[in-house]
This record gives C-alpha cells, structure tokens and sequence, in this order.
C-alpha cells in the first residue's frame, strides 16, 4: 500500500490538494461527511495498481530520478478517482436512508481547484461503468437505482414497484453494494484500457 494511504499526517502538498478536489466533490455530491467519503476513495482507489502508481507518481512530493511515467494518464486518474467517489457517496447515501441533499451553496464548503474540463471526463467515465454494470444486476436492484438516479423519492418508487419504502432502501443498498463489486471486479480486468 502506498504511504501515501498510510501517513495522512505526513502526506505531500499535492496529495493534500487532491483530497481537497475529492472533497469538494463529495460535498456537491450530497456527503454527510465530505473528507471521509475523499479518504475512503482515495482508499479504495489505491488497491488498483494502476491508479496507485499513477497517484504515487503525480501527487509524491518528489518523484525517484528515472522513474518510469505509469500506465494511467492524469486525466485517466482523475475520472476515475471521481466515478469511485460517487460511488462511495451512493453507498453512505444508501445507508443513512436519507433523500437527495441539496448542493452547499456556493464558498459554504472546500474550493474545488480541479478544471472544469474535468466534469466531461468524470461523466464519460461513469456512463461507461454504469453501461456495464447496470445490465448485471437483478430487475428490482436495477429498477431502485435507475430510479433514484432519475431523482425520484423512495415513497415514489415503492408507489411504482408496489413495495414497502424499507424494500426500497434495502435494495438500493444491496443494488448499490453489488454495483460496487461490478467496478471492482471490471478496474481489475480492464488492463488500463481507456475503451475496456
């Protein structure tokens, strides 16, 4: 594991500017708690070599003379650090049962440094992995989801699936939990490849 993961308090400028985008961007994603939802991305993004390198090798504060550039370009790195992070913030969503939060207000939360090029990237990034996991999960796991996603109320979608608000819950958490695995399981396969 990178110490990068293992030092927080020991952690470079630049890697603190990176937690800082992330938790920024969890905010604007509805997080209760903006920084952990960062930790726990950047946590899991870290268990892919891939990206654990490309972090290593961009966010060091010095990086070894005659290192080799990794695999993952920075615009790579950054799109899925962000489609992790919303997956993340999905989940903790998912737990706390609560409905979509409003985005803080502009200057209430973290300044987001990132450029806004990367928004494209982020979206792209994410509509290829719900393109491949999606189809993988069971019709009413699937359903909950793609609901939600659409903005619609719990109540809502027990209304339409003629289920109790609690099924809801519990399939959108299991939905969610299985959807995770699915990313999972495709970082480890796709090799890097920016069409896997």
């Amino acid at each position: 594991m990178s110490p990068l993961a293992h030092h927080p308090q020991g952690e470079s400028r630049p890697h603190r500017r990176l937690l800082d985008s992330l938790t920024s961007r969890a905010a604007r994603l509805g997080s209760r708690d903006p920084e952990s939802a960062a930790q726990e991305a950047l946590k899991r993004s870290l268990l892919d070599p891939r990206s654990q390198s490309t972090i290593e090798y961009y966010f060091a504060e010095e990086v070894p003379e005659g290192a080799t550039p990794p695999e993952w370009p920075l615009d790579r790195l950054f799109a899925w650090l962000h489609a992790v992070l919303h997956y993340v913030v999905r989940e903790e969503q998912a737990r706390a049962g609560f409905r979509r939060e409003v985005p803080l207000a502009p200057g209430s939360g973290h300044r987001d440094p990132a450029p806004d090029p990367l928004a494209a990237l982020i979206r792209h990034e994410r509509q290829r992995i719900l393109t491949h996991c999606i189809p993988r999960l069971g019709r009413d796991y699937r359903a909950v989801i793609e609901m939600r996603m659409q903005g619609r109320a719990y109540s809502e979608i027990a209304g339409r699936l003629r289920v109790n608000p609690n099924t809801v819950a519990t399939w959108l958490s299991r939905g969610i939990r299985a959807l995770a695995r699915c990313i999972r399981h495709r970082a480890a396969r796709s090799g890097g490849s920016s069409h896997a």
